[in-house]
């Protein structure tokens, strides 16, 4: 199980570790149910990386913009073992989680707790 927690009553946080040729980067992220994505990040937070880049794609903010962003090959660590990934670069200044990283899990948001528990899926 992966604990975050809910900031202020309103914002679902957790803390991700990202590898690269540069090192682990330990980072909060805002865990983002509109982003279909993995993990985004901020250019200025992956610029010192060096992940490998796998593509660009096309993205919709929900302010209507669409902008071609960077996709990099990056290595999480999920639930207590290494996972290949993709990270989106962006110029939002959150790193932020999506819905791809968290297919097969149970999400659970305690708003009278403040708590947010991932599950790997019993199925």
């Amino acid at each position: 199980m992966i604990q975050g927690t809910i900031e202020n009553g309103l914002h679902s946080r957790l803390r991700l570790k990202l590898e690269s040729p540069t090192g682990p980067l330990d980072f909060k992220a805002l865990i983002d149910s509109g982003f279909d994505g993995q993990v985004a990040l901020p250019y200025f937070a992956a610029d010192k990386l060096r992940l490998e880049l796998a593509r660009f794609v096309e993205v919709t903010y929900a302010n209507g913009q669409s902008v071609a962003e960077v996709v990099r090959h990056g290595v999480l660590h999920w639930h207590d073992k290494l996972r290949a990934g993709e990270v989106i670069l962006s110029d939002d200044g959150e790193p932020a989680i999506g819905t791809d990283l968290m297919q097969g899990c149970v999400v659970t948001m305690d708003f009278i707790q403040n708590v947010l528990q991932i599950d790997k899926s019993a199925a």
